[in-house]
C-alpha cells in the first residue's frame, strides 16, 4: 500500500512527465509549423519566378531598345510593359501572403533572404492601381523627353558630347553661356509633367506611411533617410574647408583661362553641365592626347588583362552616337543569367574612357554574380557596392 509520500512523488513524477511530454509536443508543433511556413514561402518563390521574372525581363528589353531608338512606339511599349509588371506586383492578395510569410520562421538564410527581399518589391506597389499607372505614365514620358532632348544654338542641334566638349575647351564666355543655356531648355520641356511626377511619387509614399518618396524609396534600398542625411552632413562638415580651398585654386585657373575675373565666373564656366565633376583644370593640353586613343578596344583590353573579359558584353551593347537614342550611359543586367549590356555615346576624350571603364565595371559586376544564386538574389548586393566598384574603375582613366 503506498503511503502518502510515496503517492505524492508518484503524481509528482507523472506531472513533470506530462509537462515534458507538452513540451515536447509544443516544440514539436512550432518544428512542424516553421517548416510549412518555409515550404509555403518557397512555393511563393517558385510562383514569383514563373510569373513576375518573366515580366521583368520583358521590361528590361523594352526599356533597352526605347533607350536606344528613342522612338514613340518603342516607349509606348516600354510603357505597356512596366505597367503590366506593376500590376502584377500591386496584387493585394499576393503581398497579403507575402506578409504573413515574412512574419512568421524561416530556418533556410537564403529562402529568408529572398523573401526579405520580395517583400520590399512589393510593398512599394501596394498603392492604387490608377495611380501606379499615372506614375509609371509621367516617368515615361519625362524619360523620353529627356533622351531625346538635343539643345540647339545658333539654329544648330548639339549633342550632349558637343555641349561638353565647348564647356570643357572654349575660352570665351559667351560661347560658354549660349551653349549651357541651350543645354538646360530640356527644363521647360518638362517642367510642368516633373511637378506632376513629384506630386504623385509622394502621394503615393504617403500612403503606405512615409513622409516622401525620397524616404520611402530609401527604406526600399534597405537605408535609413536620418542615417544618410546624418552621413552626408558630417561629410559636409569635415570637407567644407579644404573643399573650398581646393575650389578657390579652380575658380582662379577657370578665369585665368577664360581671361575673366573670379568675380565674374557663371555656372557656364565649369566644365560639367551638371557640376557632377570637378573642371579638368591641371591638365591642360590632355585633350590631345585622349583624342588619340581607342576608347573600346583600351577598355577591351584592360578587362580582359585583368581576368574580367567584357568581349560578350561589348558584342550585346550599343557604344556610339544615334540620333534619339539616350545621350548618357548606362549598365543593364538584361536577365539575370548573362545578357548584360552597356548603352554609350563614345568619343574619343578622357571623360568617354573614365565613363567606359565605370560602365564596364558595373557589367563586369553583373556578369559575374554567380548562377547558383536563385533568381531573386542574382543581382548586385546593394547599388553602393557596384556604384563602388564602378567608380574605382572609372578613376583608372587618369591612369591611362
Amino acid at each position: 500500500m503506498l503511503n502518502w509520500h510515496t503517492g505524492f512523488r508518484w503524481l509528482w513524477g507523472l506531472a513533470v512527465v506530462g509537462l515534458w511530454m507538452m513540451n515536447i509536443e509544443g516544440v514539436s508543433a512550432a518544428a512542424t509549423s516553421a517548416d510549412e511556413n518555409e515550404q509555403r514561402a518557397r512555393r511563393f518563390i517558385q510562383r514569383h519566378e514563373s510569373t513576375i521574372a518573366p515580366l521583368e525581363i520583358e521590361v528590361n528589353r523594352r526599356w533597352w531598345t526605347a533607350n536606344v531608338s528613342g522612338k514613340d512606339e518603342d516607349y509606348q511599349r516600354k510603357l505597356e510593359a512596366e505597367t503590366k509588371l506593376n500590376m502584377a506586383l500591386a496584387d493585394p492578395e499576393a503581398f497579403a501572403e507575402l506578409k504573413a510569410i515574412r512574419a512568421g520562421q524561416i530556418a533556410d538564410p537564403i529562402v529568408r533572404r529572398q523573401i526579405d527581399v520580395l517583400y520590399l518589391q512589393y510593398l512599394g506597389k501596394q498603392v492604387d492601381p490608377e495611380l501606379l499607372k499615372r506614375i509609371v505614365e509621367k516617368a515615361n514620358r519625362i524619360e523620353q523627353a529627356f533622351n531625346v532632348h538635343r539643345p540647339r544654338v545658333n539654329g544648330k542641334e548639339l549633342t550632349d558630347n558637343e555641349v561638353r566638349r565647348v564647356l570643357r575647351i572654349s575660352k570665351h564666355s559667351a560661347e560658354r553661356k549660349a551653349v549651357w543655356e541651350a543645354s538646360k531648355t530640356i527644363g521647360s520641356v518638362v517642367e510642368k509633367d516633373l511637378k506632376e511626377l513629384v506630386r504623385l511619387r509622394n502621394q503615393a509614399a504617403r500612403k503606405l506611411g512615409f513622409g516622401d518618396y525620397h524616404k520611402m524609396q530609401l527604406y526600399l534600398a534597405e537605408q535609413d533617410q536620418e542615417q544618410v542625411l546624418r552621413v552626408f552632413d558630417e561629410l559636409d562638415e569635415l570637407t567644407r574647408k579644404p573643399f573650398r580651398q581646393a575650389k578657390a585654386e579652380i575658380d582662379a585657373l577657370l578665369a585665368r583661362q577664360c581671361n575673366i575675373g573670379v568675380e565674374e565666373l557663371r555656372p557656364w564656366h565649369y566644365h560639367d553641365p551638371f557640376f557632377q565633376e570637378s573642371p579638368d583644370v591641371f591638365h591642360e593640353g590632355s585633350e590631345a592626347f585622349y583624342a588619340t586613343l581607342d576608347v573600346v578596344k583600351l577598355c577591351r583590353e584592360f578587362f580582359g588583362g585583368i581576368g574580367l573579359p567584357a568581349e560578350g558584353i561589348l558584342e550585346r551593347s550599343d557604344l556610339y552616337e544615334k540620333k534619339g537614342k539616350n545621350p548618357h550611359a548606362f549598365s543593364i543586367d538584361i536577365d539575370r543569367a548573362g545578357d548584360v549590356r552597356v548603352l554609350a555615346n563614345v568619343v574619343p576624350n578622357r571623360q568617354w574612357l573614365d565613363t567606359m571603364l565605370h560602365e564596364l565595371g558595373h557589367a563586369v559586376y553583373s556578369e559575374n554574380i554567380s548562377r547558383n544564386l536563385p533568381y531573386t538574389l542574382r543581382t548586385e548586393a546593394h547599388p553602393l557596392t557596384t556604384e563602388g566598384v564602378a567608380m574605382m574603375f572609372g578613376r583608372l582613366a587618369d591612369d591611362a
